[in-house]
């Protein structure tokens, strides 16, 4: 399935944690590909003439769970998030080309999850194509990049994903947007009746933070709160056993309690 024109493409795979207020340990991960100096997947992806896409997806998948396995992610209970591109039409030989590498790999395919692009500007009909997919075969879903506009919606009502992911562009100063609010307390409150979690990406800021668990989300990916780590069998918080988890203004992951922190029941308050 690997074409001649990506023989000197390099592609690497970063492991980005996502977090659950108040636990010790990450959920899931999310394999974020990335091409040489540190070009974007997606751009990546547009240079290539349509026929070598379905090549890179490829490619990408197999370096996903490579990585996962390397990192030891077989000895956590945590899911392996891996991005498909939708476009193409090729969500079978995808979907295939994963289960083939979960199971040479002794990678659970009940921990995977596809993560489906709900960007506004993507292919909606190709986008609802590759979820039928992975429900036909029972493979869990993220609804990614979701900012309540037509695809993300139209998806969204069509089909029941595990995680819809809210677009940083949504979550951004959140707490002084009194546009944005009522749209992310919409989505909130339609996802608690349908059984869906909510992960809130590109968080940056305490007030963010607090004003999206007022809204009673506790569901993070974001630096600002737990960077992406070389080794998710290692990753540990720098906390005491005892005490709760808290976002670090600096950025450098979740840190003791003290003066500038607060705790998962203090965020909750709002």
């Amino acid at each position: 399935m690997i074409y001649r024109a990506l023989d000197g493409l390099q592609l690497g795979v970063t492991l980005k944690p996502m977090i659950a207020i108040g636990a010790s340990q990450p959920f899931a991960w999310q394999a974020v590909a990335t091409a040489s100096q540190g070009r974007s997947f997606a751009a990546t992806a547009a240079a290539l003439p349509s026929e070598h896409r379905i090549a890179l997806e490829a490619r990408r998948i197999t370096l996903a769970v490579e990585r996962a396995v390397a990192a030891g992610l077989l000895r956590s209970d945590a899911l392996l998030a891996v991005p498909i591109g939708a476009a193409g039409g090729k969500a079978e030989p995808l979907l295939s080309h994963l289960f083939r590498t979960a199971l040479a790999h002794r990678f659970p395919v009940d921990r995977l999850v596809v993560e489906v692009s709900a960007d506004e500007r993507g292919d909606r009909e190709a986008a609802a194509a590759l979820v039928k997919a992975c429900n036909r075969r029972g493979i869990s879903v993220a609804l990614d990049a979701f900012a309540a506009g037509p695809v993300g919606l139209h998806l969204f009502a069509r089909f029941t994903p595990r995680f819809v992911k809210l677009d940083a562009a949504l979550v951004h100063r959140i707490d002084a947007s009194a546009s944005r609010r009522p749209i992310v307390e919409s989505v909130m409150r339609l996802a608690r009746g349908m059984g869906v979690t909510v992960i809130a990406t590109g968080i940056e800021t305490r007030g963010e933070i607090q004003a999206l668990a007022a809204f009673g989300l506790r569901h993070i990916q974001s630096d600002w709160i737990a960077q992406p780590r070389p080794a998710p069998a290692t990753f540990r918080l720098a906390h005491r056993a005892a005490r709760p988890l808290l976002p670090s203004p600096c950025g450098r992951g979740l840190r003791r309690l003290g003066s500038r922190s607060f705790s998962a029941a203090q965020v909750g308050a709002g």
